[in-house]
């Protein structure tokens, strides 16, 4: 078993290894995820309106 010290050490050494984003990157991503979530509210809004439309229209 490993002890406590020698868990945090190892932890230590891999977030070194880390290559972490830049603010620019971060950003940009940040931008992707925002404008796929509003693509796909935009969809999902468009196609409920259809199904319940012809629902509307079989019931």
């Amino acid at each position: 078993m490993i002890s406590p010290a020698d868990f945090v050490s190892q932890v230590r050494r891999e977030l070194q290894r880390v290559t972490w984003p830049t603010q620019k990157e971060t950003v940009g991503m940040s931008i992707a995820v925002i404008v796929m979530v509003v693509c796909s509210m935009i969809y999902f809004f468009v196609a409920d309106g259809i199904v319940c439309f012809i629902l509307e229209k079989i019931l």
